[in-house]
């Protein structure tokens, strides 16, 4: 019960790894609030913490409006009194990959404004808490579209790429105030129900579960991770190591 006492606050927690992340958070130990658009699936992942006995809030809400986002963390501050870890994990690309020359004028607005500024708003709502009381973990979940980039999916990889350099640069800010701010890149995440059949896209052979990649922000909210700031890691089954079938 490494997260009792603490309070977490996770976006897009109604489904993959924002509802893996909150169920293992919520099971050791953390009052949990759940952001996601999506009202009925978040407030189902809430009920289900409920009816396993931990604690949890529900908020139907789009992360892209700042207003919005301040009144999610003012509500989370004024219930627990404190918010010690945030999972900026609320994210989005194209269904399909599309050649960036192909991309109509004025459609890629809502990938950049997902990706990049409902991380800035949520990661500005909570931080001047966090300053005050010198303590707090911060996890940004980019893709290995940041590293290695995609193609055709290029304002998809630019936006998560952004993730990174925010990770980087607001972690050399916070480290006087003893804050730790660092980044996961999942690759190829299987859903939920999907069985872990062969994949030939990794090193394992498979996708990554989401509960997998929970372990690792599990891991990077925890006191475990104190002197792990600013880094970016790969959770990618081997995906970007280099040519495979040779």
């Amino acid at each position: 019960m490494k997260f009792t006492g603490k309070t977490a606050i996770i976006t897009g927690a109604a489904n993959g790894i924002g509802k893996a992340t909150a169920l293992r958070l919520a099971n050791e130990g953390a009052n949990v609030a759940l952001v996601d658009i999506d009202q009925v699936k978040v407030e189902q992942v809430a009920g289900t913490i409920r009816a396993a006995g931990g604690t949890a809030l529900a908020f139907a809400v789009d992360i892209t409006k700042n207003n919005d986002v301040k009144a999610v963390a003012a509500k989370v501050l004024a219930t627990f009194g404190q918010i010690d870890i945030l999972v900026n994990n609320a994210g989005a690309g194209w269904q399909k990959q599309i050649p960036f020359k192909d991309t109509p004028d004025g459609s890629w607005e809502w990938i950049i404004d997902l990706n990049i500024k409902g991380t800035l708003y949520f990661t500005h709502a909570v931080l001047e808490h966090m300053v005050e009381r010198k303590y707090g973990k911060i996890i940004n979940i980019s893709s290995i579209a940041a590293s290695v980039g995609i193609p055709n999916l290029a304002v998809y990889s630019a936006s998560k790429g952004a993730l990174v350099s925010f990770t980087k640069a607001l972690a050399m800010e916070l480290g006087p105030a003893q804050i730790n701010v660092n980044c996961v890149s999942p690759a190829l995440v299987a859903r939920e129900t999907e069985p872990l059949e062969p994949c030939s896209g990794t090193f394992l052979g498979r996708k990554g579960h989401p509960d997998e990649f929970a372990n690792i922000i599990a891991f990077l909210a925890s006191d475990e991770a104190s002197f792990i700031t600013g880094a970016d890691y790969l959770v990618d089954g081997g995906r970007t190591l280099g040519p495979r079938g040779v």
